[in-house]
């Protein structure tokens, strides 16, 4: 392990010749005349050579505004960065200002700043992704509003229901003719790998799927007008244009134009975000070429028919349905949200069934059809769907391909034992499908658990995009076979460690959940032909032990993470049976390290609480000399969360400077346009054959940012050098729910590594408010002066905290005591009982 103590802040005192005062924060607090002599002479006592004392953890980074609701507990922090992100979200750039959903809140954007590339390409654009973290955020509120808030100051304003109308923007509306055809089909398009410049493909009219389960959807949803399922990416600000921003000839990008739900990614794995084209989810052949729209690009119909299509991401949907199942066990739930959750999961079904609906294991692109052969049950990359403007025909596919990190048991369990969830499910065969879920996905994991702790990628049913015969001696998962890298190769879709902490969370809540209220499931669902609950002991124990073992504390009170992985290896072939010792030949080797990803820093903090507080982990055990597993997760987890709140937080939320040299693509990247396409976005940039990433998106010569990296990368060939501060909106969630999930579990800590109240003495701890800090000093000398003035005197488990020396006496000695752990002098543990 690479722990370091963490050495705190430091702050002044001066000693007068009427009063003393302790310098916090800029606050003073006063101890007269009379009590000079005994803090005087405890004082000296403590401090040998230094006029300095620590200040407990407290908020560093840049921020110059006071917290909104204080930052002394996890709760208060909450509060505090929810403020700045969701009740200020407009006015500190996080929240749409123009684009406000109807009784909900502005439309998230990706990030703050503007100027970033990742799978969004432009920062105020929106995600399916941020949509699922404002209602998890929000119902982590008002569970906390409710709960402690009073306290506090802040009121429950019921922002779950705000959120989730938030939310519902991403479902489309237009969804012209879907709902009203009895079956669909799509025709089949290989997926070429390696090679965009090979798309457009041609596609086999003879070669169709039909989705099994359409049908069952319109029937018990009939007043419905399509699926209630999010898009994946959409423009907020009308910056592309296709909502009609520069119809009137402007050449100022736009900042305040209309929502419109966009698309990018469409050609094969090896197309990587500096290497798409945006275009409109609506089609209406208004822009690109004419009679071809955008859509031409992507297809070789010389004539495009004018219509509609929408590709969701599923993870996102999950995110929405756990967010909905914890606010039901925190008692701030909406039976009318749950009802609409419940609906939200039972479509989730489209995911779990193969791109063309080829049976699985079927190795060849002339299989036909095969109904719910088909089904993988597992939570695949997407589904999509569309039609014509008219009504006249529509389609939908699933997806081959399946990623460790978009699964969710968690959501699986919610959708199957939450009794308001699961009633709501009314299509035929939906706790059927999410039974043969739960199992099938908690086997994944367990089939791709690498032998040091972390998952390794997923698996396909359409060998190289074509349903090609799988590769010999590649292993199999129930006929899928093993990819390392599904969906994506630049960069492999595996490498990032977002992946795995996004998808470990999810287990350790659903530990947390089976150890706290025991298996639902009453044992039906043998993951392996074991239990849920050893399931996930066996996956956690592992995969936590690693994530320890190579987090690094620094001395000087930063820390790092691994932040990308490379793979060797493979897992051996799922038989069914779990065997702990199958994958002894998969393995990661740790890339790189980095300490800025704080929605990845804070997700895998809240990894370790779930875990730790699954394991029986008490607050007690808090410590860098922690010898049990679960002891040492809850000592990193809280570290890192002080940690990026000390060295981050900033005037509108947290966030740590990051180079990235990759951004150097958007000067020389080309995107690939066939030679049969000539047309012109929006905005007027030309779409032809020799584009690229910027000339294409002309709006960003106006963005200050973009021009320091251009500037930067014509002087020196690289953008590596310029500083970038953002503030993703999906930081900012899983910050916030790293901070609520401290809160909910282990309420009587607080920042710093202390605990407040319970059956264990924090010696020191005078005023009992969790901390040993200078107001301890203060109000001890004044206990022993016997002050009979003081407000609030020490209270019983005040003055048992007291009794530092541990000698059953409260005197001079215990305040020197407390002043010279201050001053670092001595240890916590040598405070009281020797421990």
């Amino acid at each position: 392990m690479h722990w370091r103590v963490h050495k705190f802040k430091r702050m002044r005192f001066t000693l007068q010749d009427h009063e003393i005062k302790f310098f916090e924060r800029g606050k003073e607090n006063m101890v007269f005349k009379k009590y000079k002599a005994v803090l005087a002479a405890a004082l000296s006592a403590a401090v040998v050579s230094s006029t300095m004392l620590p200040l407990a953890a407290s908020a560093a980074g840049t921020r110059t505004k006071d917290e909104a609701y204080g930052d002394e507990t996890y709760a208060q922090r909450f509060l505090s960065l929810y403020d700045d992100v969701v009740t200020k979200g407009q006015e500190n750039g996080y929240l749409s200002k123009t684009n406000v959903a109807s009784g909900g809140f502005g439309v998230p954007y990706h990030a703050v700043e503007t100027c970033i590339v990742e799978a969004p390409d432009y920062g105020h654009e929106t995600t399916s992704e941020a949509m699922s973290y404002i209602v998890w955020m929000a119902a982590m509120r008002d569970n906390i509003a409710k709960n402690v808030g009073s306290e506090y100051g802040a009121t429950n304003t019921n922002d779950l229901a705000k959120a989730w109308k938030t939310m519902e923007v991403m479902i489309p509306t237009t969804q012209t003719g879907f709902w009203s055809k009895s079956s669909l089909s799509s025709q089949y398009n290989r997926e070429v790998p390696d090679d965009p410049t090979a798309y457009p493909v041609q596609a086999e009219a003879s070669n169709t799927g039909s989705n099994p389960i359409h049908s069952k959807f319109t029937s018990a949803y009939s007043s419905d007008n399509g699926l209630y399922l999010m898009h994946w990416l959409a423009d907020v600000d009308d910056w592309y244009g296709y909502g009609g921003a520069y119809d009137s000839g402007s050449k100022t990008p736009s900042t305040t134009g209309k929502f419109t739900f966009i698309n990018t990614f469409q050609r094969g794995n090896s197309e990587s975000c500096f290497e798409t084209v945006p275009h409109p989810s609506i089609e209406t052949l208004k822009y690109g070429m004419e009679n071809r729209g955008i859509k031409g690009v992507f297809n070789n119909d010389a004539n495009v028919a004018a219509q509609w299509s929408y590709t969701n991401a599923p993870d996102a949907e999950n995110r929405a349905i756990q967010a909905i199942y914890a606010a039901n066990k925190w008692g701030v739930g909406d039976s009318s949200i749950t009802t609409l959750a419940g609906k939200m999961g039972d479509e989730l079904r489209n995911d779990m069934f193969d791109k063309y609906y080829k049976a699985i294991g079927c190795q060849n692109k002339n299989s036909p059809s095969t109904g719910y052969d088909s089904c993988h049950y597992l939570m695949a990359w997407y589904t999509s769907w569309g039609g014509a403007q008219d009504g006249s025909w529509a389609w939908q596919i699933g997806c081959s391909h399946a990623h460790q990190f978009y699964q969710s048991p968690l959501a699986a369990y919610a959708l199957l034992y939450d009794t308001g969830l699961n009633s709501a499910m009314k299509a035929e065969g939906a706790t059927k499908d999410y039974t043969t879920s739960l199992q099938r996905q908690l086997e994944f994991y367990q089939w791709l658990q690498s032998a040091d702790g972390p998952f390794a990628g997923g698996a396909t049913n359409s060998w190289n995009g074509d349903y090609m015969t799988y590769t010999s001696g590649v292993p199999t998962f129930y006929d899928m076979a093993y990819v390392e890298h599904p969906v994506y190769a630049d960069p492999g879709s595996n490498h990032w460690i977002g992946n795995q902490v996004w998808a470990t969370q999810r287990l350790a809540e659903l530990y947390y959940y089976i150890k706290t209220d025991g298996d639902a499931s009453k044992g039906a669902v043998k993951p392996g032909g074991l239990t849920i609950e050893d399931t996930l002991s066996k996956l956690l124990d592992r995969w936590v032990a690693w994530f320890i073992e190579n987090t690094t504390l620094t001395d000087d009170g930063d820390y790092a993470i691994p932040a990308t992985l490379d793979w060797s290896g493979q897992p051996a072939t799922w038989t069914g049976t779990y065997n702990e010792n199958a994958n002894s030949g998969l393995t990661c080797t740790i890339t790189a390290t980095g300490s800025s990803d704080l929605g990845c820093v804070s997700s895998l903090a809240n990894t370790l609480i779930y875990y730790a507080k699954a394991v029986g982990t008490k607050s007690s055990e808090i410590s860098a000399d922690a010898t049990s597993l679960g002891g040492k997760a809850l000592y990193l987890a809280q570290q890192l969360l002080d940690r990026e709140w000390e060295l981050g937080r900033d005037d509108i939320g947290v966030s740590r400077p990051e180079h990235n040299g990759s951004l150097s693509r958007m000067f020389t990247e080309e995107v690939w346009i066939p030679s049969s396409y000539n047309g012109k976005t929006p905005y007027g940039d030309t779409l032809a054959n020799g584009a690229t990433f910027s000339s294409i998106r002309s709006m960003y010569l106006e963005d200050e940012k973009y021009m320091e990296l251009k500037n930067a990368f014509d002087s020196t060939g690289s953008t590596e050098s310029v500083e970038l501060n953002y503030h993703r909106f999906w930081h900012a969630g899983d910050i916030l729910m790293a901070l609520g999930t401290m809160y909910q579990l282990y309420p009587e800590v607080t920042p710093g590594g202390s605990t407040q109240g319970g059956d264990d003495n924090l010696y020191g701890d005078v005023d009992c408010n969790g901390k040993v800090e200078i107001n301890d000093v203060v109000l001890l000398s004044r206990y022993v002066a016997q002050d009979s003035s003081i407000p609030n005197p020490p209270s019983a488990q005040g003055l048992k905290n007291a009794d530092c020396k541990y000698d059953g006496t409260i005197d001079a000695d215990d305040i020197t005591a407390i002043a010279r752990y201050l001053a670092h002098l001595i240890e916590q543990s040598e405070l009281g009982p020797q421990k």
